[in-house]
């Protein structure tokens, strides 16, 4: 026999209610006005009296449907815990259809009706699904999200929107009593293109064996993530790949980013670094001043920039690197945050300086030689010509004078100069490199015999 639980503080109503049903199958029991704070409820249906002081709070149990009865004329209004509504006098005809019609209603029509206000205000969809994964239940942003209108789609239809590799996720999940949270999954929409949900399961409470999944559309998020994390990683690969040292510190100036290039030149580990080193180990206490320094004025590039400056890096030995250094300022809503430094390696360049250097002073001198072999070329051909003649009329002279005379002395004199000038012009035609000797004093001169001695090597000295 099905019977109801009458919580109110009317005599009367129990008399009535009693009056009306009799014949019926139904019977009444008063609760008594302290029942309004009892959430444990046996009987069938609850009816509860408009009247009654706390009827517009009162929590009703879940599970058991609320029939409030009220007289014509006072207003009442249905809630998430009243399922329908009764005027005294209330005929019995009237009465035993509704009490046999909540009476039909299961725990779970109840517990929907308690949730469907709740659910309908929420900005996710909101999908109740039974054991089975049957639909039970959808908020009009879920159907929003899909793209479909309830009628447009069945409580069995739940593969047609999940695909099937989440849902057989979801069924393992589920089958263990797990019920993932923040868990991406992908949606058909009715048009058949295909959104990223965000989904969190959890169990319905009043009925642990159905589950709520609450979830919202993320693909453009999703898209967005994926597109910074391949810029991230473009970024990254750029970094490692540089031939540059590329390091971060924070404001603190502690290393935050420290590249394979910085791990070269300094010597260096990675993972001893993040963290550990700062800026004025890598520097040295004067040079980091000086770069921090120069970030924070405009002459040197512009504020929080640093034009290319030669500064020394410091290895992991203790070493100093010729290094050229630039470096910035990193701003995060409008304040620095960070500092980046590139260094470039000098020591190779150094060195190619220092060979070409060489190399130019080799050039010039072999330059200088060339010259000098063609100069003295020239001298000594020009200087052969009048010598010649020169020698000739010493001898005429010599061979016209009588012997032993003053005349003939002067020709044999003339002659011998003139044999010693001709050796000397000789020697300057076959220079072929720069030699010096010393003189008097600190001075030099260029040193003739050395210079046409074609046996020796050439070079310069001096």
């Amino acid at each position: 026999m099905p019977t109801l639980a009458l919580i109110s503080n009317d005599s009367t109503l129990y008399q009535e209610l009693v009056q009306t049903l009799e014949g019926t199958p139904w019977s009444v029991e008063r609760l008594g006005p302290q029942a309004v704070d009892d959430s444990d409820v046996h009987q069938d249906v609850v009816v509860l009296d408009a009247a009654h002081p706390k009827a517009g709070t009162w929590g009703a149990p879940r599970e058991k449907p609320v029939l409030l009865i009220a007289e014509e004329d006072r207003t009442a209004e249905l809630n998430e815990v009243v399922g329908d509504i009764v005027f005294r006098p209330a005929r019995q005809q009237e009465l035993v259809v509704r009490l046999e019609r909540l009476r039909a209603r299961t725990p779970l029509d109840n517990l929907r009706r308690k949730y469907a206000t709740t659910f309908a205000s929420m900005a996710p969809g909101i999908v109740v699904v039974g054991p089975d994964l049957k639909m039970v239940f959808a908020n009009p942003r879920s159907y929003e999200i899909v793209g479909h209108r309830e009628e447009t789609i069945s409580s069995n239809d739940i593969d047609r929107v999940l695909s099937a590799p989440d849902l057989q996720r979801l069924r393992e999940a589920l089958s263990h009593g797990q019920y993932p949270r923040g868990m991406d999954i992908e949606l058909v929409r009715r048009d058949g293109t295909k959104i990223i949900c965000n989904a969190s399961f959890a169990p319905l409470i009043g009925a642990e064996d159905h589950t709520v999944i609450s979830f919202e559309d993320v693909t453009d998020l999703r898209e967005t993530e994926r597109e910074l994390i391949k810029t991230m990683e473009f970024l990254e690969s750029l970094i490692d790949a540089s031939v540059d040292a590329i390091i971060a510190t924070d404001m603190e100036q502690r290393v935050v980013l420290f590249n394979p290039s910085a791990e070269r030149i300094s010597g260096r580990h990675v993972t001893d670094v993040l963290g550990n080193v700062t800026l004025e180990d890598l520097l040295g206490r004067s040079s980091a001043q000086l770069v921090t320094q120069r970030l924070l004025t405009p002459e040197h590039g512009g504020e929080g920039r640093l034009e290319p400056t030669m500064l020394e890096l410091i290895d992991l030995h203790g070493a100093r690197i010729p290094v050229q250094l630039s470096a910035s300022l990193i701003y995060e809503h409008g304040e620095p945050s960070a500092i980046v430094l590139i260094f470039a390696d000098l020591r190779d360049r150094i060195r190619v300086e220092e060979r070409l250097a060489e190399a130019q002073k080799k050039l010039a001198f072999t330059e200088k030689q060339g010259v000098l072999a063609e100069l003295a070329g020239t001298a000594a051909h020009e200087l052969n010509q009048p010598l010649t003649s020169m020698m000739a009329y010493a001898e005429l002279l010599l061979r016209q004078s009588e012997p032993d005379s003053n005349g003939a002395k002067a020709a044999q004199v003339l002659i011998r100069e003139s044999e010693r000038m001709a050796e000397i012009v000789r020697k300057i035609g076959k220079i072929t490199r720069y030699e010096t000797t010393s003189y008097v004093g600190h001075q030099r001169i260029f040193d003739l015999d050395r210079a046409a001695d074609t046996s020796r090597e050439p070079g310069a000295k001096g």
